[in-house]
């Protein structure tokens, strides 16, 4: 008996939080009919109407719901476990600034080349907090003349980084008082680890930035990682990461490396001293680097990073990480741009070219992508292997099929919110089921993981082991009813 009902709670435990059991939002006044209208006018006239996903969410006030019901559960527990800390969760939700959303609206309409897609996050009382991480005001995109024609990924994102530090002084505050504040300024003003001279605080003075990402792939020069197997190869890939007024790092750690080069010996760094107009920094130096070993020589120049730099570009003040010093100076020199490559244009078609984040996939990126997983599948191979080849070529299909276009995507700052439009070969539908089809299949897999772990506890035989133990009766026992013994 006692077996059954273990067995009973493996399988309806996992099942009990599907069934009619979401939690609900704590009670909270009526929003005012009007005011409710005007939201969600302002949030569609945001959105397009009559595509094939459309969606409006009203969340006014539920985040501070939420607060102060979580305020009176900790008091009601430290009446229970005086140990509790006193935690004002309004009030550290208020600094996150995630109570200021008040609506949210996407949608999905079918355009000629996939869908339009648009997410809304509506703040009629401005952003505050952690919505200001991710960028200011809206302003041109760098990066469509930074990037060559025939970039492959490209992304420009504006961080307001020192918002993030406003926000952990102000928790630090509300749970420690001055002192708290204190502690935390205290870290930021002690020296890093050598043989780095500077302080976080230094570095966090500069933290209203800009990221850049220029990825160019060569689908003509195929190369293989290290550790890999020989069939699996990508294309070789030129690129650079741009960090807008932080070049002064690559000054620092070139005052650090000089003294370094100049001892010799066979410990010295593999890298040399770039100094000249535009540059100041450090490049990888293969030749002359005897502490390298002839393996690592040789997979760093198959990988296309034996000129290697991070340096600070001194007209723009950005510090550059790059594949090499012929990439990087190619971004700042003269030259056909990515806003005039026509994959771009195809792909960005109706975006637009201002605002505070982009990110741009052309279509030989994905092409490249689905071919490196084909070779991975392919490996699978033998008939054990035959199913998981079969359900993994159907993701890839699903997820990017043999005529992959490319995929594009900007973000812009409103007065009232944020609004993230992108051209995609998905909708919000797909995004949608996959949410929903997630708790299914996670409970599904519970399930089996602890019916099975329940039979092991109990030495319940599995299914392969009882069919088995019939097969081997009946051989003893040809005659035998092999129904009757099976069951």
């Amino acid at each position: 008996m006692m077996k059954i009902t273990l067995l009973l709670l493996a399988v309806i435990l996992p099942l009990s939080g599907t069934i009619g059991a979401a939690p609900a939002l704590p009670d909270q006044a009526p929003s005012d009919p009007a005011e409710e209208a005007a939201r969600f006018a302002s949030v569609t006239g945001q959105v397009d109407l009559g595509g094939v996903v459309f969606g409006y969410l009203s969340v006014d006030g539920d985040l501070t719901a939420i607060g102060k019901y979580a305020n009176s559960f900790l008091d009601e527990m430290r009446k229970v476990q005086p140990d509790v800390p006193p935690v004002n969760v309004p009030a550290l939700l208020k600094i996150t600034g995630l109570d200021a959303i008040s609506a949210l609206g996407f949608s999905s309409v079918a355009t000629a080349d996939g869908f339009r897609n648009k997410t809304y996050v509506h703040t009629p009382k401005g952003r505050r907090g952690l919505l200001r991480l991710m960028g200011g005001e809206s302003k041109p995109f760098e990066v469509v003349a930074l990037a060559p024609a025939g970039s492959d990924l490209v992304i420009e994102q504006d961080l307001n980084l020192k918002t993030l530090y406003e926000s952990v002084l102000k928790a630090a505050g509300l749970a420690m008082g001055e002192q708290g504040k204190a502690m935390v300024r205290m870290a930021l003003k002690q020296p890093m680890p050598p043989p780095i001279t500077f302080t976080m605080e230094k570095v966090m003075a500069d933290l209203d930035t800009k990221l850049t990402v220029i990825i160019d792939a060569d689908p003509t020069k195929m190369m293989q990682l290290p550790d890999a197997p020989k069939e699996l190869k990508i294309p070789q890939l030129k690129g650079a990461v741009l960090i807008d007024g932080l070049g002064w790092i690559a000054d620092e750690l070139t005052k650090v490396l000089e003294p370094m080069l100049a001892q010799g010996g066979k410990r010295k760094p593999p890298f040399k001293i770039l100094r000249n107009a535009n540059w100041v920094g450090m490049q990888l130096d293969l030749i002359s680097a005897s502490a390298a070993s002839e393996r690592e020589k040789k997979e760093i120049s198959e990988l296309g990073l034996e000129a290697a730099l991070l340096a600070h570009h001194l007209p723009s003040g950005k510090l550059v990480l790059a594949s090499g010093k012929e990439f990087a100076d190619k971004l700042f020199a003269p030259k056909p741009g990515l806003g005039q490559d026509p994959a771009f244009q195809k792909t960005m078609k109706g975006l637009p070219m201002e605002g505070t984040a982009l990110s741009y996939a052309s279509p030989v990126f994905f092409s490249s992508l689905r071919k490196v997983f084909v070779k991975g599948i392919a490996e699978k191979d033998g008939d054990h292997n035959k199913d998981d080849r079969f359900a993994a070529t159907s993701g890839l299909d699903l997820l990017l099929p043999k005529n992959s276009r490319g995929e594009g995507s900007v973000t812009t700052n409103t007065k009232d919110g944020t609004l993230t439009i992108s051209n995609s070969a998905h909708s919000h539908k797909s995004s949608l089921a996959t949410g929903l089809a997630s708790p299914v299949v996670m409970m599904f897999g519970a399930w089996s993981y602890q019916t099975n772990m329940v039979m092991e506890a109990m030495d319940f035989p599995k299914a392969e082991q009882i069919i088995e133990e019939v097969e081997h009766e009946h051989r003893l026992r040809p005659n035998q009813d092999f129904e009757k013994i099976g069951d």
